[in-house]
């Protein structure tokens, strides 16, 4: 049975808005990485990922999977990771009372981390993601990646549904 994959955080989740508000401006644009005390920042938030708000365009995003699971019979399934220092003792669970909250009908599963995703691939697969390498990784293993970009869903939402179009014309 051939899979959606969505990820959470910069993909439903807002992590980056959520943070900038918290830090008072964008993280680093050389790397795309929080610098120590503003980490440091976030993490004191410890029920961090349990309080994000909704990516702008995510309901939108998550209606557009729900159609491949509908009528298409995919499975649909968030992919999500905690992050790499184990920093966050309540992230599992936190993340799994986000999605009840937000979007009951889509189950958690992890990766646990961010390269282990592509463990989960079956080719045909499909994984919406904000991170290139777990595109690249998910490609990589025979499956299709849709990449956000910027923090914004916009280029996502034109893929996927010219992916769901692709889908309705080969099955009818």
């Amino acid at each position: 049975m051939t899979t959606f994959y969505l990820d959470m955080d910069g993909v439903v989740a807002d992590f980056d808005r959520a943070a900038e508000l918290l830090i008072g401006r964008p993280r680093n644009t050389t790397d795309g990485r929080w610098d120590p005390a503003d980490w440091q920042r976030i993490r004191n938030n410890q029920h961090w990922f349990r309080n994000l708000p909704k990516m702008q365009g995510s309901d939108q995003l998550v209606d557009l999977a729900r159609q491949f699971r509908d009528q298409h019979a995919w499975r649909l399934l968030f992919l999500t990771a905690i992050p790499r220092d184990n920093d966050f003792p309540w992230a599992f669970w936190d993340k799994i009372l986000w999605a009840q909250e937000h979007y009951p009908d889509i189950p958690v599963h992890f990766g646990p981390y961010s390269e282990d995703k592509q463990t989960h691939c079956q080719p045909g697969d499909l994984l919406v993601d904000d991170r290139r390498d777990n595109c690249q990784q998910w490609h990589d293993q025979g499956g299709i990646a849709v990449k956000v970009n910027d923090n914004s869903l916009d280029e996502a939402l034109v893929k996927v549904r010219a992916l769901l179009s692709t889908a309705r014309s080969a099955s009818g």
